[in-house]
């Protein structure tokens, strides 16, 4: 027992004096450059030391700058004392100011489709696209198609022809598949001739026409019918020229005997021939390719999206989601798909909940954290980013914050109900070498009755405009280390 505990005691003290033994005799052994013992002199000495806060100058700014944006925080939040509000800035995973919300959630409006695009982009791809083809059960002999054909939807949501675009002026950021590059491709096959009819095939989506929306939200024309084959979002006619009002367009009763209509019409003006009518039918098994036209890129889509609050292009692309998650192209199966998604990306889901996908629903709940959170995880120059309107130059945000100091740097999604505003995106920093070059905001407000434009633009502007001032410190250059003086 005692020469263990001597074992023990002295073990470790010999094995350092080894260590150290080898290590002496190695360095004895080793090559090194022969050492000058001058001191050596500089003719400059710094003025900051090492350890200054000054060699860190963007950190040193940062908590002033934040410090200076809480008052615009709460004075956008104390404008509106009577409506519930809510309100989140952050410059990366910091939040400027005090973080407002309300208890259950606010209805968002069309703020819902940067859930939706973040979804869609996240599940799908960016570069998903969209195929609708024309197909038969017997290829063609000789140019003639023995039976009918089938226009079969992939539920495209801007499958369109020539002159439903020519009631733009503004066309920047219009994603859209032209219907008459399919009639193109039928007619460079050689079809002459199709003996039976063309029919419309929506087979891949459910046939509900409208979310669970207000009826009088159908009544203003805020969304089309939708279907998984529809063409121009689901009208038969429109005003030439587009003056800001959906209420006078006509919406058709069928979306797919819609589609084979127009299809069938645009066959007839390239001399194909259909001896039969339009009908809906569902394709036969096995069918052969006449022809097919792919949509742009998922990126370019969701651009248009939301850019142009498209109700029709989100509620569709929420069906999207529940056929290539659940396999069931519905608004419910889109709905859980989506929350699902959010979840597992990180994204506070307290208080929100998912009813459709364009915001046009009441039920809806959305929080500003979330949309923050959403905002911040993409930045702007993500797909989602580059989809949002642009103040003074794209979209709905085309004629806000004009000649403003901050018009051309808020890129942002509107969102307008009956009761709601909102407004979440980001506003390009003042100092582009500012951390992340932007900051994040989501603002909703919600009230028992109609809130005037005039009043929420009043408060919004000045604090957009903050926002692009930030960061708004001491310059860099004074808070950098100082220049080295003479020794």
């Amino acid at each position: 027992m005692q020469i263990g505990r001597l074992v023990k005691q002295w073990l470790l003290p010999v094995v350092l004096a080894v260590v150290a033994l080898v290590s002496w005799q190695a360095a004895e052994r080793a090559d090194f450059d022969p050492i000058d013992g001058r001191a050596e002199t500089y003719e400059l000495s710094l003025q900051t030391p090492m350890l200054s806060a000054r060699r860190v100058p963007r950190t040193l700014r940062a908590p002033v700058s934040d410090d200076l944006i809480g008052p615009e925080v709460d004075r956008l939040v104390e404008q509106t004392p009577d409506q519930q509000v809510c309100l989140m800035v952050r410059n990366g995973d910091r939040q400027l100011g005090d973080h407002r919300e309300v208890n259950g959630g606010l209805v968002p409006a069309s703020n819902q489709k940067l859930l939706t695009t973040f979804g869609a982009l996240g599940i799908l791809g960016p570069d998903f696209t969209f195929t609708t083809r024309v197909m038969t059960p017997v290829a063609p002999i000789d140019g003639v198609v023995e039976g009918d054909i089938y226009l079969v939807g992939d539920g495209d949501p801007f499958l369109i022809t020539d002159n439903w675009l020519s009631q733009y002026q503004e066309t920047d950021g219009r994603s859209h598949t032209r219907l008459e590059s399919l009639a193109d491709a039928v007619a460079a096959v050689g079809v002459t001739q199709v003996t039976g009819s063309v029919l419309g095939d929506e087979s891949l989506y459910d046939d509900q026409r409208y979310g669970p929306w207000d009826s009088r939200l159908v009544t203003q024309k805020q969304s089309g019918p939708m279907s998984a084959l529809t063409v121009n979002e689901g009208f038969v006619d429109w005003p030439e020229v587009f003056r800001e009002s959906f209420r006078p367009r006509s919406e058709t009763d069928n979306p797919p005997i819609h589609a084979a209509s127009v299809l069938a019409g645009l066959l007839a003006e390239r001399g194909i021939t259909i001896d039969g009518g339009t009908g809906v039918g569902i394709t036969p098994e096995p069918a052969v390719e006449l022809a097919s036209v792919q949509s742009p890129p998922l990126a370019e889509t969701v651009t248009h999206i939301n850019s142009y609050s498209s109700n029709i292009g989100a509620e569709l692309l929420l069906k999207r989601l529940g056929l290539a998650v659940a396999d069931e192209g519905s608004t419910e199966a889109g709905a859980d798909v989506l929350a699902a998604y959010l979840a597992e990306q990180g994204i506070p889901m307290d208080d929100v909940q998912i009813f459709d996908g364009s915001g046009l629903a009441e039920t809806n709940r959305l929080t500003c954290d979330a949309l923050a959170s959403i905002l911040v995880e993409t930045g702007p120059d993500s797909p989602l980013g580059a989809s949002l309107s642009v103040a003074g130059a794209r979209g709905s945000l085309a004629n806000r914050f004009v000649d403003s100091p901050a018009e051309g740097l808020v890129l942002a999604k509107t969102g307008t109900l009956r009761g709601v505003r909102a407004l979440s995106g980001f506003v390009r920093s003042g100092d582009p070498a500012a951390e992340g070059g932007y900051v994040t905001f989501s603002h909703i407000v919600n009230d028992d009755d109609v809130i005037a434009d005039e009043l929420i633009r009043s408060i919004q502007v000045p604090f957009v405009v903050a926002l692009s001032r930030y960061p708004a410190g001491p310059p860099i250059e004074q808070l950098s280390p100082l220049a080295p003086i003479p020794a």
